[in-house]
């Protein structure tokens, strides 16, 4: 036989099951396109509107055959990365079209795009109180479908449990916390939709203007910081309401499965977790040593600086990106400060970025465990733990992982940017944002960034909310082809 003593070491992703369930996203996005399209002929902005059907139609067309391909039921695990890293690279395609009509260029646009469904909340438009309601309205929603993945929706509403369907979720959600995936990603929506809900209802009884509640509402719970105000939450007027938006973007970094595994086993499993009391404790250390940085190195006053620090704390540290003052304003060590808060984020499993709380708390056991080998007798057995989970070689070697590569995805990005001219610190502070998909900018970030630089913010978004691995996963060889060798 011709292929004997061949032996198969990697197998590429297959054509087929790409597109099929690459067709059943684009139902899913078609479905949640149809929202942007009610509200665009709600605010009788025909033109738009018209993008947006003929988006949802062209979605329809090649989706409904597409996802009617019979594939293999078994998903490889390269096929799931590669399927979920396209997701967020095609939606935000989709969806430059229609924001195209508010006379954005085709970079612009697609640049809002990935910004809005990564949640990050960098935005290139120089004031967005002066644009139109459906394209603030089209920037929270797509940072409130990006936030809980395009992925989870599609297995939630359009997939059977299958061994497919769990490993499609795992890249996007990584705490497998109920028995099957399907069970799972609608406990998941079902808690999202909840904690949304319930920040409009509030919002609207603190007495803001119904389009604001729905829109910051949307930003908040999704991390992702696009606010209908040129200054972000000074533009809100409102103190109640602030603190209130702070909190929410509490909940929403704290990971989501947890909310249904609470409802279903109860409180005491949210005791138990290991990131939600290291979350609080980090947002609210950010908070108060920002604020303390503002009150020594500006003239905002001691009641101030604390109040602003712990906004911007927060907003930080879960990756959400509202301020309440311009970051021209602030002092050098802050930015420094805010940036160890971007670049560890929020809980894993919610919709914050950054490297994640529980991987740096495995570093840091990590560090632990290696000192305490050194002082121990050579027979003794120490073994790594996180609360009560003892921690594998593959924990390790993931979180270590994937800390390097957004370390060095920030990296590479910034010297770019010193390539560009751009000051260092602030150049600095732009790439961890966008890496850590927060959004808050020290003003580099606009239409006038150079096009290839606003490559390298886009690139940044995609591998900080991707996580990198995914990303990589579709720029690999292997990933496309297959590869054998020959037995000596």
């Amino acid at each position: 036989m011709a292929n004997e003593g061949v032996t198969t070491l990697s197998y590429p992703v297959r054509g087929p099951v790409l597109l099929k369930y690459l067709g059943q996203l684009g139902l899913m996005l078609a479905m949640l396109t149809l929202v942007p399209f009610a509200i665009s002929l709600y605010f009788d902005e025909v033109t738009v509107g018209g993008r947006y059907l003929i988006i949802i139609i062209t979605l329809l067309i090649v989706g409904i055959p597409l996802s009617r391909l019979s594939v293999p039921p078994a998903l490889q695990t390269n096929e799931a990365l590669t399927i979920t890293a396209l997701a967020f690279f095609f939606s935000p395609l989709c969806m430059t079209y229609p924001l195209m009509a508010s006379g954005l260029s085709f970079q612009d646009a697609w640049f809002e795009a990935i910004s809005g469904v990564t949640t990050t909340g960098l935005s290139v438009l120089s004031s967005v109180e002066d644009q139109s309601p459906s394209l603030l309205f089209a920037r929270a929603w797509m940072q409130w479908y990006g936030g809980l993945g395009i992925a989870i929706l599609s297995v939630a509403l359009l997939m059977g449990q299958s061994i497919a369907s769990k490993k499609l979720v795992e890249p996007v959600a990584e705490e497998n916390l109920v028995t099957t995936t399907r069970t799972h990603a609608r406990r998941v929506l079902g808690a999202y939709a909840l904690l949304t809900l319930l920040g409009i209802m509030v919002l609207l009884g603190l007495q803001v203007n119904p389009f604001h509640a729905i829109t910051l509402t949307l930003t908040a719970i999704s991390t992702g910081g696009f606010s209908p105000f040129h200054n972000s939450l000074a533009g809100l007027d409102s103190l109640p309401a602030t603190s209130f938006l702070l909190l929410l973007c509490v909940c929403g970094s704290i990971s989501l499965p947890l909310y249904a595994y609470t409802y279903h086993h109860g409180f005491r499993r949210l005791i138990s977790d290991v990131e939600l009391p290291a979350l609080l404790v980090l947002c609210s250390l950010a908070g108060l040593v920002v604020g303390l940085s503002l009150g020594q190195h500006t003239n905002l006053g001691w009641t101030g600086a604390l109040a602003h620090g712990a906004a911007l704390g927060v907003s930080a540290q879960t990756g959400t990106g509202f301020s309440t003052l311009s970051l021209t304003e602030i002092d050098q060590t802050s930015k420094s400060l805010l940036m160890g808060s971007m670049l560890i984020g929020g809980s894993a499993g919610s919709t914050s970025g950054g490297i994640k709380i529980f991987r740096v708390l495995i570093v840091l056991v990590l560090i632990r465990v290696i000192l305490q080998r050194a002082c121990a007798p050579p027979h003794a057995v120490i073994e790594p733990w996180l609360g009560n989970r003892r921690l594998g070689h593959e924990d390790l070697t993931r979180a270590l992982l994937l800390t390097v590569l957004f370390i060095a995805v920030i990296f590479v990005s910034w010297v770019l940017f010193l390539v560009g001219g751009y000051d260092p610190l602030d150049a600095l502070f732009e790439v961890t944002s966008a890496t850590g998909t927060v959004g808050l900018s020290t003003g580099i970030t606009g239409t006038e960034l150079p096009g290839w630089l606003k490559g390298v913010l886009c690139f940044d978004m995609l591998a900080g909310r991707l996580e990198v691995i995914a990303l990589l996963m579709v720029l690999y060889p292997a990933t496309w082809r297959e590869r054998r060798t020959r037995a000596q």
